[in-house]
């Protein structure tokens, strides 16, 4: 870090670090709290009226998830703190670590979107703040510093379609649980339920790759790059399993969409491969 970035650099990076981690665990807790209690309480008006069954169950998922993004936000927080210190001391390692750290509450944001949109709208506002904590740091340490107008615009979108692209996959993970929890019985298995229970792991199993590959590619690193590719095309053929047994969810077309948007930036010379500086 010390080649790339002036003391005057290091010292502005660890303060947007700090003050992003310092409020990852501070304000967004109850920031998340006030979502899922606004996304319940919209569920249980909107389920009784609406006459579809394959909602019924969207609370577990609630319940289940929001708490371990939550979570998960908190203690990437909490880590960033501790990172904020070994950038401002020049090590190289600590961005890209701040940058996958801060994917996290970005990622975080995305994932609440849908159940807020559709059960709890009066928790918009809050939504946006909870994704505009992760994304503005993100792309500040993920920017910083010189390099040419091309440059940052391809990485811009690699990373943004990663962060996007993980955020939305997951989502279809969780969707595929609800539609099958809202089975009256798990037995016996139809083509669409084994899709379901197949799919799920395939996709959640790419979504976490992606998101590791988020600060090894931030490093410049060739692994990275090829934990990227092995991550999206996990992905790509998750939401492909979904899809071929639900042709009518066009989320699950959406996500086989920005797999492949992902896969084919990642995998363009001028694009993808030049976000490598590193052979390792």
């Amino acid at each position: 870090m010390n080649a790339q970035f002036s003391s005057k650099d290091r010292s502005g990076m660890a303060v947007v670090a700090a003050i992003a981690g310092l409020l990852s665990f501070t304000v967004l807790p109850f920031m998340i709290a006030r979502a899922m209690t606004a996304v319940l309480e919209g569920a249980a008006v909107k389920i009784p009226t609406a006459g579809n069954p394959l909602i019924a169950t969207a609370p577990r998922i609630v319940i289940a998830f929001f708490p371990v993004w939550g979570g998960l936000s908190i203690a990437a927080g909490i880590a960033l703190l501790l990172v904020a210190w070994a950038i401002y001391k020049g090590e190289a390692w600590a961005r890209p670590t701040a940058i996958g750290l801060l994917a996290i509450p970005s990622i975080t944001g995305a994932y609440y979107s849908g159940p807020v949109m559709y059960f709890g709208k009066s928790a918009l506002p809050i939504f946006i703040l909870i994704a505009l904590l992760g994304l503005v740091p993100y792309f500040t340490l993920l920017l910083w510093g010189k390099a040419s107008a091309g440059g940052k615009t391809a990485k811009f979108f690699v990373f943004l379609m990663l962060g996007v692209t993980a955020a939305w996959s997951f989502s279809n993970g969780g969707s595929s649980l609800r539609m099958f929890w809202a089975r009256p019985e798990y037995y016996p298995l139809d083509a669409s339920n084994t899709g379901f229970i197949m799919g799920v792991p395939v996709i959640w199993t790419g979504v976490l790759a992606t998101i590791f590959s988020i600060p090894f590619l931030a490093a410049g690193k060739r692994a990275g790059w090829r934990l990227g590719l092995v991550g999206v095309g996990i992905i790509f053929m998750g939401n492909l399993m979904l899809f071929v047994t639900h042709t009518g969810t066009k989320e699950f077309m959406i996500g086989i969409i920005m797999a492949t948007v992902s896969l084919a930036l990642l995998a363009i010379p001028s694009i993808g491969k030049k976000l490598v500086e590193d052979p390792t």
